[in-house]
């Protein structure tokens, strides 16, 4: 199964939803990862972020409640 890494430049974690930063989704090439992001569902901080719903490798994701 395919993951993507995040950390903290391009991933967060709100309210157990993982969101990926809109420079990332961008980047994933993947047919079946692209069917993961959500992109009607985002948050924006420092900046956009929209929702994805697949695997992760953890590389120190921000954790906000």
């Amino acid at each position: 199964m395919a993951k993507i890494r995040l950390n903290r430049e391009n991933g967060l974690q709100l309210g157990g939803k993982v969101f990926i930063s809109l420079l990332k989704a961008q980047q994933i090439t993947s047919k079946v990862l692209k069917e993961k992001i959500n992109y009607h569902i985002n948050v924006t901080l420092d900046k956009k972020y929209v929702q994805y719903s697949g695997s992760i490798v953890d590389n120190g994701i921000r954790k906000l409640s």
